[in-house]
């Protein structure tokens, strides 16, 4: 049984950081197709939706589509922002009856994108595009003689690499926010590097290497960011580097070269909560049973509902009714740890025997099940089989690459290294006496280059020296 789940867990991992390395190297985006185009194909392929009159062939084909898009700057109904595009009061109504059905709101709301596509000749719609959200949009399409098609779609979105050096000039967080880098991402870097060296006292002239993702949907309306890949900042004679690698159960995280894990890996509690009101103890007098007995965990109070997370990584031991503990949760850890969170309102569906949870996942809500006089949480551990007081033990410490996957890692974290040494090395050692400290950012195939107050851009790195930047006049802007 172990081989055959070995080998699973090392096809899982190599797929997903091939996948990401696969994007990261190759990311571009593909040519994005009309949704009219896409509602078509699938009207052809016979999915589902509303009889279609069949049209007679043309000679020609239609002229592409007048294509308005606006961001609405109010809410209001689906009907009265058609009239304003131009339909007349029954085709309006008729549109907006539909797609109120597939979106379930009668309204089109604020601050949400809107896109209509008209026929150039005679100005009729032909189609609108209304974004849900960041995720889904729904798309309208008139099939001519009065018939409609409207569906929700997934809005697609491509993985978009940011390759970037920069030095620190006064701090850390500074400089991030000078280079236009996200909170998420420096969040994750001054994780990752929390045990190691506290970034915000990095010294003037540090040099930071990164390299992390965007996600673009495929319109360009939204840009979500994604994951460090890799990073690496020099600062004295040290270098600490972070390379993302996803594990046997797929699960990505930063690693430093030799594999180690990097960051906080265990969350010290599993909720947010306002007070403890029992402690670990083998002598409590029992507030239901009137008794004196142990007491091997820690009750957390909490609201009613409030979320609770794994503490670290881990795979399900039991999920579900468990005596006086009622709705409860019991997860393994590495080191023969296990966690157990007790009195649940309600369980997570994806949490259940021998599935896997990783650290900060949402796996129940407070309640008061079984035994208990109120909502709370009661939060236990052993270790080795013995009950351990929650509040002084760790959890996952020293986790690090398995052996099984060493080679798989050491593969991705050349490939990583070899994109972070293309970088320019910037930090104190490339400034000369009285420059301003150059901030240099890759984007697609080009180096952007701000110096003092002209931004250029270099096309070739061979003309990059330790003294000199070659950059085109040409393209000089700002």
């Amino acid at each position: 049984m172990g081989y055959p789940r070995a080998l699973i867990g090392m096809v899982v991992a190599l797929i997903a950081t091939s996948t990401a390395l696969f994007l990261f190297f190759q990311a571009n985006p593909k040519t994005i197709s009309s949704p009219l185009d896409t509602l078509s194909s699938e009207i052809d392929a016979g999915t589902d939706g509303p009889e279609v009159v069949e049209q007679p062939e043309s000679a020609q084909p239609a002229a592409p589509s007048i294509t308005i898009s606006t961001t609405l700057e109010r809410t209001a109904p689906i009907e009265s922002y058609l009239r304003e595009a131009g339909m007349g009061p029954s085709e309006a109504r008729q549109w907006a009856s539909y797609i109120q059905r597939i979106i379930a709101n009668r309204y089109f709301e604020s601050g949400h994108p809107l896109t209509l596509y008209k026929d150039p000749e005679t100005g009729e719609m032909r189609g609108i595009k209304y974004d849900l959200d960041e995720n889904s949009t729904v798309i309208g399409a008139s099939l001519g003689a009065g018939v409609l098609k409207a569906a929700i779609r997934p809005i697609e979105y491509y993985i978009r690499p940011i390759k970037m050096t920069f030095a620190v000039k006064d701090n850390f967080q500074h400089a991030a926010a000078e280079h236009g880098i996200p909170k998420p991402i420096v969040d994750s870097l001054q994780d990752a590097f929390s045990d190691r060296h506290d970034l915000n006292r990095l010294k003037p002239g540090s040099a930071v290497k990164l390299i992390y993702q965007e996600k673009v949907s495929r319109d360009g309306s939204y840009t979500l960011v994604g994951d460090v890949q890799a990073a690496q900042i020099r600062f004295g004679s040290r270098t600490l580097t972070a390379i993302s690698f996803a594990d046997e159960h797929g699960q990505p995280h930063l690693y430093d070269e030799q594999g180690h894990a990097l960051g906080p890996q265990s969350l010290k509690f599993p909720l947010n909560f306002e007070y403890i009101s029992s402690g670990f103890t083998f002598h409590r007098y029992h507030p239901i049973l009137h008794e004196y007995r142990p007491h091997v965990g820690v009750d957390l109070v909490a609201k009613y509902g409030e979320p609770v997370k794994s503490v670290a990584d881990g795979t399900v031991i039991s999920a579900g009714w468990q005596g006086e503990l009622g709705n409860c949760i019991r997860i393994q850890h590495q080191h023969e740890m296990v966690s157990i969170y007790g009195h649940l309102s309600k369980i997570s569906p994806d949490v259940k025997p021998g599935s896997y949870v990783h650290m900060g996942q949402l796996i129940g809500n407070v309640g008061s099940t079984g035994l208990s006089t109120g909502p709370h949480l009661h939060f236990a551990m052993e270790k080795d089989g013995a009950w351990v007081n929650p509040l002084t033990e760790h959890l996952g410490e020293n986790h690090q690459v398995s052996p099984r996957m060493r080679a798989i890692f050491d593969e991705i974290k050349d490939q990583y290294q070899s994109a972070l040494a293309e970088l320019p090395d910037l930090g104190s050692h490339f400034i000369a006496s009285g420059e301003r400290k150059p901030a240099i950012s890759k984007f697609g195939d080009m180096y952007h280059v701000t110096l003092g107050h002209t931004l250029g851009t270099v096309r070739h790195l061979r003309g990059i020296t330790s003294s000199r930047l070659e950059t085109s006049a040409s393209d000089s802007a700002l």
